[in-house]
């Protein structure tokens, strides 16, 4: 088993929500698996499972990540 870095996981982390949002744009999240977007981050769907709980947990990580720019410009 292959140790990862913070900085590496943070990374995976990125690119499955990245391919998460390409995946729901084009499919619809009701018809994407979490196959498909590992297929698109290039990572298994263990991969996916070590950062998110499931599917809503990947959608609502999404929408948080939507939020904190916009929390930044409330504060500013």
């Amino acid at each position: 088993m292959v140790r990862r870095t913070k900085e590496e996981a943070q990374e995976t982390r990125s690119k499955i929500l990245e391919a998460a949002e390409q995946a729901f744009y084009e499919r619809g999240v009701a018809r994407t698996t979490l196959a498909d977007i590992a297929a698109l981050a290039g990572v298994t769907r263990g991969a996916i499972y070590w950062h998110f709980s499931n599917k809503a947990d990947l959608v609502q990580a999404m929408l948080d990540s939507l939020h904190e720019p916009l929390d930044e410009l409330a504060k500013a």
